[in-house]
């Protein structure tokens, strides 16, 4: 089983091709211009110098949100195309949990966060039990102070958000905030792929029509304009 992941929920973009679990290809780049510019390119660049005809991808994995707005809708907007071309079905992912899952099986919480302007973030919490990563919050918006009336133990935070609240965190929460090494936190698109791997062993995929971002709080537009 073929699965293609892509993120482009952040200022990165990532593509990448595993098979049966085992990554074939990933490409993970900042890039200066537009999603919108480059990814269908890195895309063909990947399958074509790893001569994987797009036809044999089975399934698409995508990370919906949180994020960028405009990021997201390129990535979904993309892989909806590749999929209503190729006739595959597509598996949603969360840009939250990607990023938990570059910590495997730490003893620690985990806690995601990305920067949803307007002094605000976007995070969830996780944790490892058992072997599996469990969702102990849900994907929110919410301010860096609420954040903290999360957290009850010692917690790893990762995600770009730590570019701007870095410091307050560690001054609200002091020993119980640990803050991972920055190239930890991009979002991998192998990760992606992977996480699309197991839910589709798990029957949990959709049709590219019903595949939608999420972006848990309204645009500028959409508040502007209505």
């Amino acid at each position: 089983m073929r699965i293609l992941g892509i993120d482009t929920s952040t200022k990165y973009a990532g593509v990448a091709v595993i098979e049966d679990g085992i990554i074939l290809a990933q490409s993970t780049l900042q890039f200066m211009a537009s999603h919108s510019e480059k990814l269908l390119p890195e895309i063909a660049h990947i399958l074509e110098i790893m001569k994987i005809p797009l036809e044999t991808i089975d399934y698409y994995a995508v990370t919906v949100g949180p994020g960028s707005f405009t990021g997201l809708r390129v990535g979904v907007s993309t892989v909806k195309g590749l999929a209503f071309v190729t006739g595959k079905s597509v598996i949603p992912v969360s840009t939250l949990e990607v990023i938990a899952r570059g910590f495997p099986h730490v003893i620690y919480s985990i806690c995601p966060i990305l920067d949803a302007r307007k002094k605000e973030i976007y995070s969830a919490l996780f944790k490892w039990q058992d072997k599996r990563l469990v969702r102990i919050k849900q994907d929110s918006v919410l301010t860096p102070e609420a954040l903290t009336e999360w957290i009850q133990e010692k917690t790893i935070f990762t995600g770009d958000g730590l570019n701007l609240y870095r410091e307050k965190l560690a001054k609200m929460l002091r020993d119980k905030a640990i803050f991972a090494n920055p190239i930890q936190n991009i979002p991998s698109p192998t990760i992606v792929a992977s996480i699309g791997f197991e839910k589709v062993k798990e029957g949990n995929f959709i049709s590219a029509r019903d595949l939608k971002p999420l972006y848990l709080r309204k645009s500028e537009a959409e508040i502007r304009f209505g």
